[in-house]
């Protein structure tokens, strides 16, 4: 139950212990703050001043009850705003959704929740898919917004982190569920994603927005009999990439009033994972070869190298990955290490075999590349990610990748798990890992989180800034430099 009170928000929250205090990156937070002047353990670099922003779930109750999964938690920004020192703010986002479990309705069109019969199941995939945004920020038309899967965006005012509205396309591109992770060509000046549109002829659409502009244009159509969940997609200079695994729903299956979203997808292995090589000039498919399935959420990054696109991704052997988020599990054990692994897959463009090799025998997830160099859409050297330190615990460690050697780095520290990595470079740089890896820790013994820096070469801590409170685990976080680029 959210009640309101004064300039900040509270959040009653029960916490289960579970083991080794990882529950308790799943307690609602209690408190919204405003500019907090934060101390400084060691020293951030002079040169970084903008703003980093993490968007993920705050609060886990909805309707008088938490909700299933982890997916599910209402949408909130933490930012960390970088000057005179670090200054430190976070703000749920006020929407539709929040107001929903404010006033105890239950959520809606959410990722793992009933959706409240036929009529809330359509609903929720036509004219009113959910605005719980919490799964990452992104610049659209000249705006910080705060994005999930669904295709509504939410605009937030840059300083304060405070809702200001839905962002409005002007366009018909009409999919009822889009990629979290839209891809930013800084060289073009657009961002490119892509969403899948249900019906009677279901496709996945393909589509092009140029920088501080609100209206799409339609690349490419994908015609599809079931389509497929996927969370990401990989960029090159030429092609857009779709990896479809064989994770896919009949259209009717999203009816069923009794489940989530989620749960209308089956797992099919013997249909293989699906490579859909798009072309950005004409929107036509130039290849879409097949290979033994799996499941992948995040793409670290894509380049082309002659007649290949090669792709570095976190793959794993089935979905069963999202069936270990509920948080009937997550409030009362710690999950095993991630069985995600970096691995390369070079897919040639005439449709030839494809072949793949595991990069590191390490699980990781949330890769990152550095920016730094040109390396997005080129050849890379280093992918950095979240990792775990042991084996029977997740998310505890932060890893960097050698992918042409097999070298690994690391960082961990006792009672503390971290979150995804943002590489932020040196103006400047001459090197891909000259610059910092930002991470927001959560320390279960201290209750307390902390934005960390590492050295992007030595993977050495630079400088932490304490929260006065806990974090529950996030999504995506962006540095956004103050030029605003």
């Amino acid at each position: 139950m959210v009640a309101h009170g004064g300039a900040s928000t509270y959040v009653a929250a029960v916490r289960t212990p579970g083991v080794s205090g990882y529950d308790l990156g799943f307690r609602s937070v209690r408190e919204e703050i405003s500019g907090r002047e934060l101390s400084v353990e060691g020293r951030f670099p002079d040169w970084l001043s903008g703003q980093y922003v993490r968007n993920g779930p705050g609060a886990f109750e909805a309707g008088g009850e938490r909700v299933a999964h982890w997916f599910d938690g209402l949408a909130m920004l933490a930012g960390f705003s970088f000057g005179d020192g670090v200054t430190y703010t976070n703000r749920f986002l006020r929407t539709r959704a929040y107001r929903e479990a404010a006033s105890g309705a239950p959520t809606a069109g959410a990722f793992a929740e009933p959706a409240g019969g036929v009529l809330g199941r359509l609903r929720a995939l036509t004219a009113e898919p959910t605005d719980n945004a919490n799964a990452n920020v992104v610049r659209l038309g000249g705006r910080l917004a705060a994005i999930t899967e669904s295709p509504v965006a939410v605009a937030v005012d840059p300083g304060t982190l405070a809702t200001e509205r839905v962002v409005q396309f002007e366009d018909d591109v009409g999919a009822q569920h889009t990629t979290a992770h839209p891809a930013r060509d800084a060289r073009r000046g657009e961002l490119v994603g892509y969403g899948t549109r249900f019906g009677l002829r279901n496709r996945y659409e393909l589509y092009r927005l140029p920088d501080g502009h609100t209206e799409r244009e339609l690349l490419g159509t994908v015609r599809v009999d079931e389509p497929a969940y996927m969370h990401d997609f990989a960029l090159t200079e030429r092609f857009a990439v779709l990896v479809e695994h064989p994770l896919t729903a009949a259209p009717i299956d999203f009816l069923r009033p009794e489940q989530g979203f989620i749960d209308a997808y089956e797992w099919q292995p013997e249909r293989g994972t699906r490579f859909l090589l798009l072309d950005r000039a004409t929107g036509d498919v130039i290849a879409d070869p097949r290979v033994s399935s799996f499941f992948t959420f995040h793409c670290a990054n894509a380049f082309e190298s002659g007649d290949e696109v090669v792709i570095d991704l976190v793959a794993y052997g089935d979905a069963s990955v999202l069936g270990g988020l509920y948080l009937a599990d997550l409030d009362t054990s710690t999950p095993d290490a991630s069985t995600g692994q970096l691995c390369r897959y070079r897919v040639p463009l005439d449709g030839g075999r494809v072949s793949t090799r595991t990069i590191a025998d390490v699980g990781i997830e949330f890769p990152r590349v550095s920016p730094a160099v040109g390396t997005e859409m080129e050849p890379h050297r280093y992918v950095y990610g979240q990792g775990s330190a042991d084996p029977d615990r997740a998310a505890n460690e932060l890893v960097k990748i050698d992918v042409e050697t097999g070298e690994v780095w690391t960082w961990s520290e006792p009672g503390v798990y971290a979150g995804e990595p943002a590489f932020v470079p040196t103006p400047d740089a001459d090197r891909e890992d000259d610059g910092v890896v930002l991470s927001v820790l959560l320390d279960v013994d201290a209750e307390r989180s902390a934005l960390l820096a590492l050295d992007g070469g030595s993977f050495q801590e630079r400088a932490r800034a304490r929260t006065p409170h806990p974090l529950p685990f996030g999504f995506h976080g962006r540095y956004f430099p103050a030029s605003g680029k």
